[in-house]
């Protein structure tokens, strides 16, 4: 019989073998203990029973285990191939795609031009967008933010993550945390009820952070066990979803590489109903408290948006390759600067997907004067290689035509 899961061994054997199997995988070399405990949830509510989670190291969570560090290797080297001048706008796309993702996670509306604009503020040390500042800040920088090590880092990431999209009547009324009651529901059924008591949480909050720094699990089980006993917690009243995705992709930006971590909630995102479902599982009374299939779907998520980034890093730098060739025939002997611009613009488009360029933008790309960028930029459109889009302020894009003669043979 295959490593299935107890919920539905306990239908298809006695009791007595139910039994004996739960104390196989709990005592089995490949099991691991947490000191995470939780109580049973079943039907909108909590029961008495409680369950100390563990999980068992078995072939299929090895294998996710390996995959997820092979791709991370195939990211990185992939990321080294990439011009210097598109590595971190490439970045911040990928940011800006996260970020959009973890809001429609959470049912807050947003666009990606709303969340470019707040990017592009920090990008100038420019604060006057208020709202989303606080999540985009924290993408740009996930790789520096430390190892948690109190519980004062928790409200931290808080606040400077999401308190400024937090209503009044759902911010913190304790010390650090809430105080009161919270439960999650998903329109028409309660699905989890948090944590009662402030003093509850900071205890269970020591435990989280003891644990993330034990060795004796492998890191990535680690992250991810984690993550789910933080939303167990419910620290909060509103804001817990996205603290709870950054905090594991602080820890996975550190281990991995950042854009492995910044591409969980956009996994998350595309299959919605897998995440929850894992989470809520984990709490039903005939699991008995297992993490074992959770930690499998969330390495399957993780590494599936690993492999959505390999594979556009792929194509790109293959139109990267016909890029570079078109510019390396002697049609652009003696037009050096304006062959560089135009190359650099063409390989933002790609990477970037970047449609308008300011004639700053360009001034500052090349280090040329506006009267150098200009003249360049009317040679470029009268051969159909640009195209002006705006006056004020002036604008250029890539024409269609020519994009399309370099990469569709």
């Amino acid at each position: 019989m295959g490593y299935e899961k107890l919920s539905k061994i306990f239908y298809k054997v006695g009791e007595i073998d139910y039994t004996q199997e739960i104390n196989h995988r709990k005592n089995s070399y490949g099991s691991y203990l947490t000191p995470f405990t939780i109580k049973g949830f079943r039907k909108g509510q909590t029961t008495k029973e409680t369950y100390s989670l563990f999980y068992v190291n078995i072939h299929e969570l090895m294998t996710l285990n390996n995959r997820v560090l092979m791709n991370s290797s195939k990211i990185s080297a992939l990321i080294s191939r990439l011009p210097k001048f598109v590595v971190e706008p490439y970045f911040r796309k990928l940011i800006i795609n996260e970020a959009q993702s973890n809001n429609e996670i959470e049912g807050i509306r947003s666009t990606k031009r709303e969340l470019q604009e707040v990017l592009n503020g920090l990008m100038k040390s420019e604060s006057k967008h208020k709202r989303f500042i606080g999540l985009m800040k924290t993408y740009l920088f996930i790789d520096q933010i430390k190892p948690f090590t109190n519980v004062e880092d928790f409200r931290k990431l808080y606040d400077d993550l999401v308190s400024n999209e937090i209503s009044p009547e759902d911010e913190p009324d304790g010390k650090f945390f809430r105080k009161g009651y919270v439960e999650v529901n998903d329109g028409s059924h309660t699905t989890h009820i948090g944590v009662i008591s402030e003093n509850k949480i900071i205890e269970m909050l020591n435990t989280l952070i003891k644990f993330l720094n034990d060795e004796q699990h492998p890191e990535l089980y680690r992250f991810m066990a984690a993550h789910y006993y933080y939303e167990y917690i419910h620290p909060f009243y509103d804001g817990n979803g996205r603290t709870g995705r950054l905090l594991v992709c602080s820890y996975l930006s550190r281990y991995l590489d950042r854009y492995s971590a910044i591409t969980f909630s956009y996994a998350i995102n595309k299959n919605r109903s897998k995440y929850y479902k894992a989470l809520e599982e984990i709490p039903s009374p005939l699991n008995k408290g297992e993490l074992t299939f959770y930690l499998m779907d969330m390495l399957a998520l993780l590494s599936s948006g690993q492999e959505g980034i390999i594979e556009d890093l792929d194509l790109n730098l293959s139109k990267f390759q016909r890029i570079n060739d078109f510019f390396e025939t002697n049609k652009w002997d003696g037009r050096r600067e304006e062959s560089s611009l135009l190359r650099i613009m063409t390989s933002f488009n790609v990477f970037v997907n970047e449609a308008d360029f300011p004639v700053n933008m360009l001034m500052e790309i090349s280090k040329q004067s506006r009267y150098k960028v200009n003249q360049m930029m009317s040679n470029l459109e009268e051969e159909g290689y640009v195209i002006l889009i705006s006056q004020r302020p002036k604008s250029y894009r890539i024409s269609d035509e020519f994009l399309e003669s370099i990469l569709i043979v």
